[in-house]
């Protein structure tokens, strides 16, 4: 896998063209990774689920990372 930077209007793109990415977040040093779904606005974006350990961690803490997937 070769990772690289992207630009903020590439990553923008890349939001409003693909809706399939991971959230990751952390409690205690503990990671936590899930499969979403989600959509792009620019300046948010939206994940849909419903209620759990998923929504519960996203609402504790700030620093909150999605990956998204791009076939």
């Amino acid at each position: 896998m070769r990772i690289i930077a992207i630009s903020q209007q590439e990553c923008s793109e890349l939001l409003k063209r693909v809706s399939i990415g991971s959230l990751a977040c952390s409690l205690d040093d503990q990671p936590y990774i899930v499969p979403v779904a989600f959509s792009y606005e620019p300046d948010s974006i939206y994940i849909f689920s419903t209620l759990g350990k998923k929504v519960e961690w996203m609402r504790r803490f700030s620093q909150r990372f999605v990956r998204a997937w791009d076939s």
